[in-house]
């Protein structure tokens, strides 16, 4: 390793864990760590404390520091990137005013026509809690605001000001009767915040003096961590929850499929979510008594069970939508002499189901796909990946750093000290594809029988049960 070449300090806020690492303009990732947030399996992640933002924090630089000293790096700049749409309310003297309001909270109050993901959640606590409403200075991301611990200075990250609107506008600001100066100028990724403080440094360990740039939306950050930037590129995004994030041309119109103006100007990202898919396989761990068992012998026990074998179906929910989410779940046809590993079965064909019906999903809509660029731990497993590709009948790509949100975060951080003339020219320069999965023909037509049984059943359940676990197809 050349400790000379310039590199960032990428930083990526998830549900369940903080992700660190230092990556160098060829695209080395240099150091990575990874700090616990919360369980998923038994937080319902209501009333959300951001402390556990700033704890993590300096622990994840320390662990980084332990395996490779930062100083010695030729660190550019520090950018950060989070889940979203996050609301974090900061009061009159910068410190947090009450809980966080995560992602996945559903309390909101929105206003039809309204395109902004995080107006209705401030709607809601202005009417629902009125004491922290009002005592709140600024409200921020989640990824603004752990640049506004570093630097002191509080912006709203945006792609460009075509995504304002899902953010926050003026407009849309009067439209819900909030306050537009609880709500700091917006910015756009790639955008110079400030230099980390001296307080800072004491508090986290990123050196004082370093330049923070705005990141953004953690699913931005992993289109560009994945070389999506190219019209037809997919990327297969998943956490606790899971995205399918098509580079289109065009705006996609179509209930299920999420368009939003992409992060490259000109073009959009249409994207098919799975709510649920991380943590429905973090449930399963943790209610089959295998949550320390490790995931890669997990799955080479759930591969050896046949097409032929005798397993039961698993339905997260018997509705479809823009959300796929695990709410109303259950098993088909267990059996007494089915366990651990049967059921691991159902759960992992049922989330490769739900990739290869979004696939479909997009492909109706003039999106064809001919691979998924694969982002998140997935990216760890060769059974679970060459499970996907039998599935799809996709190429399944593997990028060099399967982390891809730090990767969109170093690409975000070389464009803006003048490394790069633009963010395409980042990605395509910094993201290798080093592993890809080719789907083999005869486990393919195996699970297309399957994959049409699965949906058969599916409408079959709805028929009998109705409404009474969920909405009709």
């Amino acid at each position: 390793m050349n400790s000379l070449k310039p590199c960032v300090l990428s930083i990526d806020i998830g549900t369940s864990s903080m992700k660190g690492g230092v990556i160098s303009l060829d695209g080395e990732l240099y150091t990575f760590g990874r700090v616990p947030l919360a369980d998923t399996g038994q937080n319902n992640f209501l009333d959300w404390d951001g402390l556990i933002w700033n704890r993590a924090l300096k622990n994840l630089i320390q662990d980084l520091s332990n395996k490779l000293p930062l100083k010695q790096l030729d660190i550019k700049a520090v950018v950060v990137s989070g889940n979203g749409p996050t609301l974090v309310p900061l009061g009159d003297d910068g410190q947090l005013n009450g809980f966080s309001h995560l992602w996945l909270d559903k309390r909101e109050k929105r206003i039809p026509g309204q395109k902004s993901f995080f107006l209705p959640a401030a709607a809601w606590i202005k009417e629902n809690q009125p004491e922290i409403y009002d005592k709140t200075k600024y409200f921020l991301g989640c990824p603004e605001y752990i640049s506004y611990i570093l630097t002191g200075n509080s912006a709203g990250f945006t792609a460009n000001s075509d995504f304002d609107p899902y953010i926050w506008t003026k407009d849309g600001i009067d439209t819900y009767q909030l306050d537009s100066d609880k709500f700091p100028d917006l910015v756009n990724i790639g955008e110079a915040i400030g230099l980390v403080t001296k307080e800072a440094e004491i508090t986290t360990g990123i050196t004082k003096g370093l330049p923070v740039y705005a990141g953004g939306s953690d699913f931005i950050m992993a289109i560009l961590g994945t070389g999506t930037v190219v019209p037809g590129r997919t990327c297969d995004r998943a956490g606790t929850s899971e995205g399918i994030n098509y580079c289109s041309e065009f705006s996609v119109e179509n209930e299920r499929i999420r368009t939003l103006p992409h992060v490259i100007d000109g073009l959009y990202n249409a994207a098919g979510i799975l709510s649920s898919t991380g943590a429905i396989f973090e449930w399963f761990r943790r209610i089959s008594g295998q949550k320390n068992k490790p995931y890669s012998e997990m799955m080479d026990e759930i591969k050896q069970i046949k097409h032929e074998q005798n397993i039961p179906g698993f339905y997260p929910s018997l509705h479809k939508g823009e959300v796929w989410e695990f709410s109303g779940g259950l098993f088909v046809g267990l059996e007494a002499f089915h366990g651990p590993v049967e059921m691991g079965r159902a759960v992992t064909t049922a989330i490769a189901y739900g990739v290869r019906d979004l696939v479909e999903t997009l492909e109706r809509n003039n999106c064809p796909i001919e691979s998924l660029r694969v982002s998140g731990g997935q990216g760890r497993s060769s059974i679970w990946n060459q499970m996907k590709a039998d599935v799809t009948g996709k190429i399944i790509e593997i990028p060099s750093v399967i982390d891809t949100e730090l990767m969109g975060n170093a690409c975000t951080g070389l464009k803006s000290t003048g490394f790069f003339a633009t963010l395409s020219e980042a990605s395509e320069s910094m993201v290798k594809i080093v592993r890809s999965h080719t789907p083999d023909r005869l486990e393919h037509r195996k699970y297309n029988d399957g994959y049409n049984f699965y949906h058969q059943r599916c409408e079959d359940l709805v028929k009998i049960i109705g409404s009474g676990l969920g909405k009709e197809i």
